[in-house]
């Protein structure tokens, strides 16, 4: 009992550093500035997260997104593409649902696919992301051989720990953990805009989806794209963010400054703070 008792915790350990690695450190702190991290804590957590995409490509991407949010230049809105094109056809640049779906259940082999294909793709918007390209640091990682070296360094070694310390389920563990962590971040793109509440007289089809609120650590989509320049994403009654929990633990801790918050109460009604 131990034995599984020990894998499903580090399992559930791994799945939450990943949700908060990629709302905080990805999306609210290096993507929209909502915040300021300490600089050692943000670079962290950009290299834990780095198999989400190269940082400035990456940053450029979901900036782009924001100004074009599910117009007909939107580079992943279901709404103008389909579901399957929006979960992650477009990492692929294909709209063939087999091929999404193999793309989209692969685990951790998406991972080393993803290796050589990520900082090679999608690079057109990178413009958008000079401030993150400016750190020298952001710009190594985002180079092809650093960020492959780095991802397969990463995935190398918890291979290794994770066949030494339980085998063959820790192999099984390990898959579905990483087809937990991708499938809720491709419902950000996908899900997120088709199903859910939308509390805001808004163009935007962002939507607030409790998958996605709940198991993307606070990623209330509907409220993250009328006010994208908010740390905190529950802004609405019952909404809990994890991320949010987080980062006031960073202040506490003289870990992060500069917390951007909505100037939204229960009850109000917000207007478009326009894209960021």
């Amino acid at each position: 009992m131990a034995f599984i008792v020990s894998l499903i915790c580090f399992c559930l350990g791994y799945y939450l550093l990943a949700a908060l690695v990629l709302s905080v450190g990805y999306h609210r702190a290096l993507s929209h500035r909502a915040l300021i991290l300490s600089g050692w804590l943000e670079k962290s957590m950009i290299t834990l997260g780095l198999a989400a995409g190269t940082p400035v490509q990456w940053a450029g991407n979901h900036r782009y997104h924001h100004q074009h949010t599910d117009d007909a230049l939107d580079p992943h809105s279901p709404v103008q593409d389909g579901f399957w094109y929006a979960h992650c056809g477009w990492y692929l640049g294909t709209k063939n649902p087999i091929l999404c779906a193999l793309y989209a259940v692969a685990g951790p082999i998406r991972t080393l696919f993803d290796a050589f294909w990520r900082p090679r793709t999608n690079q057109q918007h990178n413009e958008l992301a000079a401030d993150v390209k400016q750190i020298k640091y952001y710009a190594w990682l985002s180079k092809p051989m650093p960020y492959a070296s780095i991802i397969l360094m990463h995935m190398a070694l918890l291979l290794w720990g994770m066949v030494s310390m339980w085998g063959t389920p820790g192999l099984i563990g390990l898959y579905f953990t990483y087809l937990a962590i991708y499938t809720v971040g491709d419902f950000t793109d996908s899900l997120a805009h088709l199903y859910g509440k939308r509390p805001y007289p808004v163009s935007h089809m962002a939507r607030n989806n409790w998958i996605v609120g709940i198991f993307g650590a606070g990623e209330w989509h509907a409220n993250h794209h009328t006010f994208p320049s908010s740390a905190k994403m529950s802004l609405q009654r019952g909404q809990f963010d994890l991320s949010w929990q987080f980062i006031k633990l960073c202040r506490r801790l003289g870990l992060a400054k500069q917390i951007k918050v909505a100037p939204l109460q229960d009850g109000q009604t917000a207007k478009q703070t326009g894209p960021h």
